[in-house]
């Protein structure tokens, strides 16, 4: 199977590459595992994402990618969101 060609949609944003592995391969061997729940997995995965982009994103401090992180984190363990 090839890979799909990139439309505006689906385009990479370079703050996304700049880890030594792709943010989402990363996530894809979480979602697989599993040991995991499948809510749990998600919201794991989404923490990654924010964790690898903290700092990269121009438009986001990276304090809110942490905080985003530690809210998705905090919901795969108890299943509540932080309220802040």
């Amino acid at each position: 199977m090839t890979k799909p060609t990139p439309t505006p949609t689906t385009k990479k944003q370079t703050y996304y590459n700049e880890m030594p592995v792709e943010t989402i391969k990363i996530i894809h061997a979480i979602v697989k595992r599993e040991e995991l729940p499948r809510e749990a997995a998600y919201d794991i995965g989404t923490a990654v994402k924010y964790q690898c982009r903290a700092g990269l994103k121009p438009e986001n401090d990276w304090k809110d990618d942490i905080r985003k992180a530690e809210n998705y984190l905090h919901h795969a363990r108890t299943g509540e969101w932080i309220k802040e």
